[in-house]
């Protein structure tokens, strides 16, 4: 079973990462032309049943829980990392490890 997932978090919206059957393993801050523009959360599964609750910012629309199945998941966090350091291309945009 892969062990870990990639969520994220923007001004519209926030994906609930204080869940029981998660841990946040890490924590990334995109900037683009120095304004941040998301929070990658890399999440360890700690139980494969669980879901992903999603709440509106700055858009109001009731919370949605998604099942944890319809996201990818990997098998290490370099995995993800790999993904995430991608958007880190040039003078423009910029990642920032939080945790």
């Amino acid at each position: 079973m892969s062990e870990y997932i990639l969520v994220s978090t923007t001004e519209r919206y926030r994906t609930v990462t204080d869940n029981p059957d998660l841990d946040t393993v890490a924590e990334y801050d995109y900037y683009f032309f120095g304004k941040k523009k998301t929070t990658f959360s890399i999440c360890k599964i700690k139980n494969p049943a669980t879901r992903i609750v999603i709440q509106g910012v700055s858009e109001v629309f009731p919370d949605n829980s998604i099942p944890l199945k319809v996201f990818p998941k990997f098998d290490t966090t370099a995995e993800i990392e790999k993904e995430i350091y991608e958007l880190d291309q040039d003078k423009d945009s910029k990642i920032v490890r939080v945790q």
